[in-house]
C-alpha cells in the first residue's frame, strides 16, 4: 500500500523544498511505498483546513511539520 502524502507549502515558498527530499530519503532507507505532491495555492492548501506551513498531510491526517521534523517522528507517521 502507497502512502499518499502531501506537503503544504505557503505560496512564497517554492516547491522542490528539502522536505521532500528528506521524506524520500527515510522512505527509501525503510522501504516505503510513497506518492508526494506538494501544494502551494492557498484554494489547494485550505482544503485541509490549516494555516499551518509547512504541514504535511499524511493518509489524510494534517500534521504540522515543524513538530514533526526529526527522521525518527517522520518516520513513526510514514509506517
Amino acid at each position: 500500500m502507497k502512502t499518499e502524502i502531501k506537503i503544504l507549502h505557503s505560496s512564497c515558498c517554492a516547491k522542490g523544498s528539502p522536505i521532500k527530499a528528506q521524506i524520500e530519503k527515510i522512505a527509501s532507507k525503510n522501504n516505503i511505498s510513497i506518492s508526494i505532491e506538494e501544494l502551494s495555492e492557498l484554494k489547494d492548501t485550505m482544503i485541509y483546513g490549516t494555516m499551518i506551513f509547512p504541514s504535511l498531510v499524511i493518509n489524510g491526517n494534517v500534521y504540522d511539520y515543524k513538530h514533526y521534523a526529526s527522521d525518527a517522528k517522520l518516520l513513526a507517521l510514514l509506517n
